[in-house]
């Protein structure tokens, strides 16, 4: 499986775009790029949205090499002949929703975040990585 870095990489050079014209279409430096195309930095999640449009797929498809282009939701939703709509997935999403169903005391959690406004989420995503911080 390729890093998201390598990823960035492939995708670009499928496109036929340079380290330059990815740069400007995203906004930052062409040493940004290369940056994260040999894994020394990480884009932050703006940045990670910004190339996945840039490259025409999701930024989950970045991040764990799916080869699936960008879709729109609707896309994705088929309504089943029994009255079910179905969703399509990717591995990482079926797995984040598993480990919901399997760690109930996490929903708590989850429903408090989606329900927060942008400054609140904005403290508890800072909560977030100064325990991270103090974990490692």
């Amino acid at each position: 499986m390729l890093t998201t870095g390598e990823r960035i990489a492939q995708l670009r050079k499928e496109r036929g775009l340079t380290q330059a014209k990815l740069a400007g279409h995203v906004g930052v430096s062409t040493s940004t790029i290369a940056m994260y195309e040999t894994n020394r930095r990480q884009p932050d999640e703006a940045v990670l949205k910004q190339l996945a449009t840039a490259l025409d797929v999701t930024p989950t498809s970045l991040m764990l090499n799916d080869e699936e282009p960008n879709h729109s939701a609707e896309q994705n939703t088929k309504k089943a002949d029994n009255g079910w709509t179905t969703l399509t997935l990717s591995r990482e999403e079926a797995r984040f929703i598993l480990f919901m169903r399997m760690h109930t005391d996490c929903q708590t959690f989850l429903q408090d975040y989606m329900s927060a406004d942008e400054q609140q989420r904005k403290q508890i995503e800072k909560a977030w990585r100064l325990i991270k911080v103090f974990q490692a």
